[in-house]
């Protein structure tokens, strides 16, 4: 009975942790004890006992309390979130991005690197990101990776045919010897599904399907708001199929194009009106509308995101022939709607940063419970999506 007492009461203290660090991270200046119990709910003896805890946790710092006016002074807080950082890393086969956010979500450090890729540069972003910006690594609290392959639970690479030379290498304990923090690792287009479903054009959906089409084509499955990973970790993977091709004239998984040398110039093409350009994108659309109808036959989700490698307006050029391929193919008149992508490019390094957040959330705030700021971490999106 003491335990179970125990255990009650422990919840009962984190979740008035979690309601008081909530409503401060949602203002940007300092708040006194009678506006938080006002609030939370919360009684003011109990928001003065988790204002110690969260003092003790460097989670809050006071302010210099108002003097004006009779009486003694009130006690204000605001949220530490300069206290800590979380770091995503984007690493593909021509270079690297990492951004660095605060414990709000914010982003206050940014960074691309065009350079030949190895798992030194994964550690190399991040400290080059801090050091443009001045920031001190020591307030790093936690790491999260995104790379092209088959990712074991460990954060080793199983598979990749975009990294063959980093196949086998313990990714995860690498960097974090390097680092000396934890670090979390994940498949890029699973991630970048999941960042959408979160905060971009799949936001509001439990089940969604991402689809990215680039240099290869990619498919991915967020399931009831996770990551659908399946018990190798294989899901998704339709490329793993022996003989399996996209398209007729797709080459190992590359998508080879023939009016212009990248989808990305291909779409651009097509929406300004490029008939050699539509027609090529209407044909992919044809040869690939079996497979994709496959996998919404298996899922059956609510939105199919879309991602075309250009501009949203490009991918507009996509989806229009690519639904109505998709229909031919299916008996029943349901199905879910095809939208572009609303986080682009940055769709990777946001899934990494947010999964940083969402596996070490414990560690990064020390209190049990606490949410992921994926909202915030949106807010800089524009300005280095340029």
């Amino acid at each position: 009975m003491d335990t179970a007492r125990g255990v009650a009461a422990q919840a009962e203290r984190s979740a008035n942790q979690v309601a008081c660090l909530r409503f401060l991270s949602g203002t940007d200046g300092a708040q006194t004890v009678g506006v938080i119990s006002a609030e939370t709910g919360l009684s003011r003896p109990t928001v003065h006992a988790v204002l110690d805890d969260l003092l003790e946790a460097n989670l809050v710092v006071p302010t210099d309390p108002a003097t004006a006016g009779p009486g003694r002074p009130a006690r204000a807080f605001r949220f530490a979130r300069e206290a800590g950082l979380v770091a995503g890393v984007d690493l593909g086969p021509r270079g690297v991005r990492a951004i660095i956010c605060d414990l709000s979500g914010r982003r206050v450090a940014y960074t691309e690197l065009l350079r030949r890729p190895d798992v030194s540069l994964i550690q190399r972003a991040v400290h080059t990101a801090a050091k443009e910006s001045s920031i001190d690594l020591d307030r790093l609290r936690a790491v999260g990776v995104a790379l092209p392959g088959v990712i074991e639970t460990n954060g080793d690479l199983r598979a990749s045919l975009a990294l063959p030379e980093l196949v086998g290498l313990p990714i995860a304990d690498i960097v974090s010897q390097d680092l000396g923090r934890p670090v979390a690792v994940d498949n890029d287009i699973k991630l970048a599904a999941l960042a959408e479903q979160r905060v971009g054009a799949g936001r509001g959906y439990s089940d969604v399907v991402y689809l990215q089409i680039g240099q290869r084509l990619s498919v991915s499955i967020v399931l009831n708001g996770v990551i659908r990973q399946g018990r190798h970790r294989l899901a998704g993977e339709l490329g793993a199929q022996r003989g399996m091709r996209w398209t007729r004239n797709a080459q190992r998984g590359q998508l080879i194009w023939t009016s212009h040398s990248t989808s990305q110039d291909v779409l651009r093409a097509a929406a300004a009106g490029d008939t050699n350009a539509q027609a090529e994108v209407q044909d992919f659309c044809t040869q690939i509308a079996g497979r994709i109808a496959g996998v919404l036959l298996v899922v059956d989700p609510e939105v199919v995101v879309v991602r075309g490698g250009g501009r949203a307006e490009d991918t507009a050029a996509l989806l229009r022939p690519l639904e109505a391929a998709v229909e031919q193919e299916l008996v029943f008149p349901e199905r879910p709607p095809f939208v572009a992508s609303a986080l682009g490019r940055e769709a990777v390094v946001l899934g990494a940063v947010g999964m940083a957040f969402d596996r070490f959330s414990t560690r990064i705030f020390g209190v049990h419970g606490y949410p992921s700021p994926w909202t915030q971490l949106t807010q800089d999106l524009e300005r280095t999506s340029k």
